[in-house]
C-alpha cells in the first residue's frame, strides 16, 4: 500500500488495514490538529475548532444550517458516518455508505464577495490538497470543482453560499471516498473510486478530516492574501483545459473546446459554431 510523504508524513493510520472504522474520535482528531501546529506548519488554526459527530445523519448539510440557527461559530464541521440523503450537485443523490467515507459540511465566514467568488477554487484545491497529505494520492480537477482519478470520481464538492449585503458565508459539503463499499452499484462503481481503490493506504476520518481542515484555513487565507496565486493553482490544475466537451447548461447543451478558465471561475468554451462563450455553470462531460 502507497503512503503519504513529506512534511506531513508524521500522521499514522490509526486503524488496521480492512477493519470497519470506529465511531469519530475527537481526541484523535485534536492530536493531529496539535501535530501539525508542533510541526510549525500552522500557528493556529480556526476552521475546524469544533466538530459535531453523528453516526447516521439526513445530510450534514442540513446539520450544519441547523446548527447556525442554533448559534453555532463560524468554523464549526459537521461530521456523519453516513448519510442517508446525500446530495450532490443539481440534487442528484450522492451515495454514503457507512465507513466508507469522510462526509462533512464546513460552516465559516468569507471576507465579502471577493472571497464568495472564489469558494469553488478554495474547496477544490483544499480537497485535493488533503488527499494528497492524508494519503499521497494524487488527484485532479475537473471545472468546477469534481475530483477525480483519472476519469473516476474520488470526491465530490456542495457549496451553499449565504450573501446579505457585504456579509457572506458557506456551508462547504464534501464527501471523500476513503473505501469503495463492496454493495456500491456496478453503475456507481465503474464512474467512482476510492483513496483504498486506487491502492494507496486508506486514512482515518480523524487524519482526514484534519487534512480537510488545514487545507481549508490555508486556501481560505490565500483567498484573501494572495488570490491570484490561488486562481493560478486552481486553473492549472483543471483536466478539463483543452479538452473537447460537452456542456450540460440550464439553458441547454453545447459542445467545443474548454479554452481557459477567468479569475472569477468561469469556464471560456470555444463552441463548434466558433463562438468564444463564458458559463458559469454546467456540468462537463469529455468527448473523446
Amino acid at each position: 500500500m502507497k503512503g503519504p510523504k513529506g512534511p506531513f508524513s508524521f500522521f499514522t493510520n490509526i486503524y488496521e488495514l480492512g477493519g470497519a472504522l470506529v465511531p469519530f474520535d475527537e481526541q484523535i482528531y485534536r492530536q493531529l490538529r496539535q501535530s501539525m501546529q508542533n510541526a510549525g506548519v500552522a500557528r493556529d488554526l480556526l476552521i475546524g475548532h469544533t466538530v459535531f459527530y453523528k453516526e447516521t445523519t439526513e445530510t450534514t448539510m442540513i446539520d450544519s444550517l441547523e446548527g447556525v440557527v442554533a448559534g453555532v461559530a463560524s468554523g464549526s464541521v459537521f461530521v456523519a458516518g453516513q448519510q442517508l440523503a446525500g446530495r450532490g450537485r443539481k440534487g442528484r443523490s450522492f451515495v454514503s455508505a457507512p465507513d466508507s467515507g469522510l462526509w462533512a459540511t464546513t460552516y465559516y465566514e468569507l471576507e465579502g464577495m471577493k472571497q464568495a467568488n472564489q469558494v469553488t477554487m478554495v474547496a477544490a484545491l483544499a480537497v485535493r490538497d488533503a488527499v494528497k497529505l492524508a494519503s499521497g494520492l494524487q488527484a485532479d480537477i475537473k471545472w468546477p470543482n469534481d475530483i477525480l482519478v483519472g476519469s473516476k470520481k474520488l470526491a465530490g464538492i456542495l457549496p451553499d453560499l449565504k450573501v446579505t449585503g457585504d456579509h457572506a458565508t458557506v456551508h462547504l459539503g464534501t464527501g471523500i471516498n476513503i473505501r469503495t463499499p463492496e454493495t456500491l452499484p456496478t453503475e456507481v462503481r465503474d464512474i467512482a473510486t476510492s483513496i483504498h481503490g486506487e491502492g494507496y493506504s486508506p486514512p482515518s476520518i480523524e487524519e482526514l478530516l484534519a487534512c480537510l481542515t488545514y487545507s481549508l484555513e490555508v486556501r481560505h487565507v490565500q483567498s484573501s492574501s494572495a488570490p491570484d496565486q490561488l486562481w493560478e493553482e486552481w486553473s492549472e490544475n483543471l483536466v478539463t483545459i483543452g479538452r473537447r466537451i460537452r456542456l450540460s447548461t440550464p439553458n441547454g447543451d453545447v459542445t467545443g473546446i474548454a479554452e481557459a478558465v477567468t479569475n472569477s471561475g468561469e469556464l471560456i468554451l470555444r463552441t463548434d459554431e466558433g463562438s468564444r462563450e463564458s458559463y458559469s455553470a454546467g456540468e462537463v462531460h469529455t468527448i473523446g
